[in-house]
C-alpha cells in the first residue's frame, strides 16, 4: 500500500509495530538528567513542499528554525543547543545557505540558542533537518497524557493566520503577503513556560491545526472535546480568505494548521485565577472549549455537531479529510 493511501499517523503506528507506549506520543522525547530532564526533538523542511516559490532564504532558515524551536514550546522547555543537516544540490549558491543560516541565527539569537553542530552531504535539491535540544524542571514539562474530561481547552493568540496567507499565495491575491504569513511564525517558548507554571495541563503545539489535534488526542487517550465554534479567535485575515475561496471560516482557521500556537487545557476551577495571571503577563489566551467523556463536537451557533474534518496530515492527498 503507498503511503499516499496511509497518511502520516497511520504510517507512524505502522513503523512503531504495535507500541503502546504513549510516553512517545509528545512533541519531544524525555531524557531524565539529574535535577532536569533533556528534551530533544526533530524536524526537517524541504524546497519543494514547505517552501513556496518566491520564499527568500532568510525567511525559510527563520522558519525551520521556529519550527523546531515550536517542538520545545509545546512542552514548556527552555531551549539550548541546535543541529542543522542538509542535503543541497552542487547548483545552490553559497548565498542561499548564508542567508539561510542568516534567518536560523536570527531565530536562534531571540532565545539565546546556538548551532552546536550537524552535516552537509551532497543531494538532488533542498533538504534541511534540524534536531533541538532543551530542558527543563520535571515539575514544568508539560506532557499530552495530562489531557483528562473536565478541562478547558485553551489557545495562545488567534488561528488561520498560516492558511489565510496560503489561500492569498495559491488564489495569486497576495503572493508576498501570504509567503509572510505561511513562514514567519513564532514559536511560543516564553509564553509557554509561564503558562505552565501558572498550572496549565496538557499542551501541545498547533502545527497541524485544531482539527487534526484533536483528532490524534481523542485517538491516543480517549478524551472528547466540545468547541465553542463561536468563540474561536480567528487571524484577522480569516474572513477575506474564506470570501475569495471555498473554504469556511471554520475551515481555514481550525483545519489547516501551521500556526504553531501553543494549545492546552486548565482545570475548571482554576479558570479565573489562571487567567488574571495571564493578564499580568500580557499573554493572549481564548477557552476555545472543554474536554469530556464523548465524541468530538462543535457548537456552530445552533447545536452541538459532530466534528466529520480530521484536519490536515501529511501524505494523505485529501488534506481536509472532508
Amino acid at each position: 500500500m503507498k503511503l499516499k493511501d496511509l497518511g502520516e499517523r497511520k504510517i507512524i503506528q505502522t513503523l512503531e509495530d504495535g507500541s503502546k507506549n504513549l510516553d512517545n506520543r509528545d512533541d519531544c522525547a524525555i531524557i531524565g538528567f539529574g535535577n532536569y530532564y533533556a528534551l530533544l526533538s526533530t524536524d526537517l523542511i524541504t524546497r519543494e513542499t514547505h517552501l513556496p516559490e518566491g520564499a527568500e532564504p532568510f525567511l525559510a532558515g527563520k522558519f525551520f528554525a521556529a519550527i523546531n524551536l515550536s517542538d520545545i514550546a509545546a512542552m514548556a522547555g527552555i531551549p539550548s543547543g541546535f543541529l542543522i543537516s542538509l542535503s543541497v544540490s552542487p547548483e545552490y549558491d553559497i548565498s542561499y545557505l548564508e542567508e539561510f543560516y542568516r534567518g536560523v541565527r536570527h531565530e536562534l539569537d531571540k532565545f539565546n540558542v546556538s548551532i552546536i553542530g550537524g552535516d552537509t552531504k551532497e543531494g538532488s535539491d533542498f533538504t534541511a533537518a534540524g534536531t533541538i535540544i532543551g530542558k527543563q524542571v520535571p515539575e514544568l514539562i508539560r506532557r499530552r497524557s495530562e489531557i483528562k474530561p473536565g478541562q478547558f481547552l485553551m489557545v495562545t493568540n488567534s488561528l488561520g493566520s498560516s492558511a489565510a496567507g496560503y489561500i492569498y499565495y495559491m488564489y495569486g491575491i497576495n503572493r508576498e503577503l501570504g509567503i509572510r504569513k505561511m513562514l514567519d511564525v513564532e514559536p511560543r517558548i516564553n509564553e509557554a513556560i509561564k503558562i505552565s507554571a501558572s498550572g496549565a495541563k496538557f499542551m501541545m503545539d498547533l502545527s497541524d491545526g485544531v482539527y487534526a489535534s484533536i483528532h490524534q488526542i481523542s485517538t491516543d487517550f480517549g478524551v472528547g472535546f466540545k468547541l465553542y465554534g463561536d468563540k474561536i479567535p480567528f487571524d484577522r485575515d480569516v474572513e477575506k480568505a474564506a470570501s475569495i475561496s471555498n473554504f469556511s471560516v471554520s475551515d481555514i482557521a481550525l483545519s489547516f494548521g501551521g500556526d504553531y500556537e501553543l494549545m492546552f487545557t486548565v482545570e475548571k476551577n482554576s479558570l479565573e485565577e489562571f487567567m488574571a495571571a495571564m493578564s499580568h503577563e500580557n499573554i493572549e489566551v481564548h477557552c476555545i472549549g472543554e474536554t469530556y467523556n464523548g465524541d468530538n463536537v462543535i457548537y456552530d451557533g445552533r447545536a452541538w455537531v459532530p466534528v466529520i474534518n480530521k484536519g490536515y496530515e501529511h501524505f494523505n492527498s485529501m488534506p481536509l479529510n472532508k
